[in-house]
């Protein structure tokens, strides 16, 4: 039981964070959300920063077994890539709140230190994209003259940036991954 009030707190939390932000949300708007007593919050969590720190924790650590995943399962570069572009809209949208924090709340996360808990998980993130990229343009299935962390920012920060981008709503998670796999693949223009 009181692992599951644990996980209520830390959803309407997440939810406040990624709504007002960190900084303006107080212990007693998360207590008053979730009902109880702001004081009482501190037998769940001993700050608020830390209830930001765990909520981050558990997304960067969804995201790397999914990622995992991927790369376990796929046979060739450009399938990784395309499941790490799927995974990363999967992400965003079954964590929409803590997509948000992490998106929106940078300068707060780097003023109080919680940029440390995503640091590393980062890097491995990184990591499965370079190594499927660079895979891909060993064996020819991916060009050579574009450098891998051009490639590899792109997709990222578009893949990141589309949580805001209003067509998305009118496409499935696999619609979208086929639309920007299309795009990211085959580029835009007629050739």
């Amino acid at each position: 039981m009181t692992s599951d009030r644990r996980d209520e707190i830390m959803r309407l939390a997440a939810e406040l964070f990624a709504t007002k932000g960190i900084g303006p949300t107080t212990v007693r708007d998360i207590g008053e959300r979730a009902g109880v007593f702001s004081g009482s919050l501190y037998h769940f969590f001993r700050s608020k920063n830390a209830l930001v720190a765990e909520i981050l924790s558990g997304f960067m650590a969804d995201i790397d077994q999914r990622f995992q995943r991927v790369v376990e399962t796929s046979t060739s570069p450009r399938e990784t890539v395309r499941g790490l572009i799927h995974q990363t809209l999967v992400v965003i949208e079954e964590h929409p709140h803590p997509t948000a924090i992490y998106q929106q709340n940078r300068q707060y996360l780097r003023d109080n230190g919680l940029l440390d808990v995503v640091d590393a998980p980062s890097r491995t993130v990184r990591d499965y994209w370079l190594t499927a990229i660079a895979t891909g343009v060993a064996d020819g299935s991916f060009r050579s003259d574009i450098p891998a962390e051009v490639f590899y920012r792109t997709v990222r920060d578009a893949l990141w940036a589309s949580m805001h981008w209003p067509g998305r709503d009118g496409y499935t998670t696999d619609e979208f991954t086929d639309v920007l796999v299309a795009l990211f693949f085959g580029g835009f223009a007629e050739e």
